[in-house]
């Protein structure tokens, strides 16, 4: 890994509250790598309970950048969505950030994320 972007799903950051080795490995080498790794607002909101439970998850948060579902976001994801006629708004963000950044998605349900890409449309992602 060099100089890219890693966008994070609800499923890596959970993954990565409940220390799970991959996940963590994963990160390390990002982070030694100097990647740059984003996290949607929604896929926060998703997993964020705040307290002790999410202080290691403040933690990557404070080193990572974000994402944030404004006005124009949301009718992206929006039209994402309808397009493919899918219900998960978190799975639709990740998606678009993921896309716009040209970045590797870090999701635990790859087959979710990549039934919300379109022809033409290329999206790396990564299993955890």
């Amino acid at each position: 890994m060099t100089g890219g972007t890693f966008v994070l799903d609800a499923g890596a950051l959970i993954a990565f509250e409940r220390f799970d080795d991959r996940v963590d490995a994963f990160l390390e080498e990002a982070v030694e790598g100097e990647e740059e790794i984003l996290i949607p607002s929604s896929a926060l909101a998703q997993v964020w309970r705040g307290g002790p439970r999410s202080a290691r998850l403040a933690r990557l948060i404070a080193g990572s950048g974000s994402d944030s579902l404004d006005e124009s976001r949301a009718k992206e994801v929006g039209e994402r969505l309808g397009e493919r006629e899918k219900v998960d708004i978190v799975d639709a963000h990740v998606v678009c950030c993921a896309l716009e950044q040209g970045a590797m998605l870090v999701t635990s349900d790859p087959d979710d994320v990549k039934t919300l890409t379109g022809p033409g449309e290329r999206l790396t992602v990564v299993s955890v």
